[in-house]
């Protein structure tokens, strides 16, 4: 399959009761005239979401054997391999996850080289409680991890928040993942456009409001304007990724690379690290920048991590 042709695929995250199904039937509703498949996981081995899903589909495959993120990865492939012999391929696949997915995994799977060379990833949307998320935060990891791995955040549920709460709450998660673009709806509207909204692609400085919270999620810039040797920035990364998931969510941002005139994208995302060059830096001075989102995140730490990796 040619890459412009590859089938765009969004996920559909959240935690327990934030209304990922209302979102995603939104969603269908206003893509009715294309081609639309859905992947549906819930962790139990009956389904009940599945019959919620009021838009049009084209077919539904429902995934109840665990969580998609931890224990399906096989069945996500052969699902993801059974839509490419349809005899008529969709133009859209959405996979809603169970509400205690760590979505980092998730997105991970759909990096691998075998499913880009089909599917492009477009979108990870997580929807939000946005009265309980805050309780959430401090009383599970999940919420966080599906924060940060998020391109879209919708703020669900808002009708019972003052403007104050509400202002609290986009703060709260633009400090959590300042990456992401960020939206809000009373009962699980998303528009389109929405969805589709620019995500910040070279990471900047980002100063939140002085908002005092219980939850530990953070988020460490990191610049500098050495060069870095690309192996050793692999494997400093892909060993903190794999030893701390449940302390490092989330790495993004461009780097420059000793012996290299083109600039590297670097994205984790759960275990999974990738770094991949993306073109000359054009008419930018060549240097450094990374956003790292997790829990407890030090700038020191960050620092001492990355210092051997900009030595020859």
């Amino acid at each position: 399959m040619e890459k412009e042709n590859r089938i765009k695929v969004y996920i559909i995250t959240g935690f327990l009761g934030a209304g990922k199904t209302t979102v995603l039937n939104s969603l269908l509703q206003q893509l009715s005239a294309s081609k639309n498949i859905v992947i549906e996981n819930e962790f139990g081995k009956v389904n009940i979401d599945a019959t919620l899903i009021a838009g049009k589909i084209d077919n539904l495959y429902e995934l109840t054997s665990g969580c998609i993120c931890c224990s399906l990865d096989n069945e996500l492939l052969e699902v993801l391999g059974d839509v490419l012999r349809m005899e008529d391929t969709p133009d859209h696949v959405f996979i809603e996850t169970t509400g205690i997915a760590d979505t980092g995994n998730i997105i991970g799977m759909l990096q691998l080289p075998e499913v880009t060379a089909h599917y492009e990833l477009v979108r990870t949307v997580c929807v939000v409680d946005a009265e309980n998320i805050q309780d959430r935060l401090v009383q599970q990891p999940e919420p966080g991890k599906q924060i940060a791995c998020a391109d879209v955040l919708v703020i669900n549920k808002i009708m019972a928040l003052t403007v104050p709460e509400l202002v609290s709450v986009y703060e709260m998660l633009e400090a959590i993942n300042p990456l992401a673009f960020v939206t809000a709806t009373e009962s699980g509207e998303l528009k389109l456009r929405d969805l589709h909204a620019p995500v910040t692609r070279s990471p900047i400085p980002y100063t939140p409001a002085p908002v005092e919270h219980l939850h530990k999620i953070n988020t460490v810039l990191f610049t500098t304007p050495d060069a870095f040797n690309l192996n050793m920035l692999v494997y400093v990364l892909d060993f903190h990724c794999n030893v701390y998931p449940d302390q490092l969510y989330r790495i993004k941002g461009y780097v420059s690379i000793q012996d290299s005139d083109e600039k590297f994208l670097v994205q984790s995302t759960g275990k999974y690290l990738h770094i991949t060059a993306v073109g000359s830096w054009g008419e930018e001075t060549p240097a450094s920048t990374l956003v790292f989102i997790g829990k407890d995140l030090k700038s020191a730490t960050i620092q001492r991590i990355l210092q051997p990796a900009t030595k020859r």
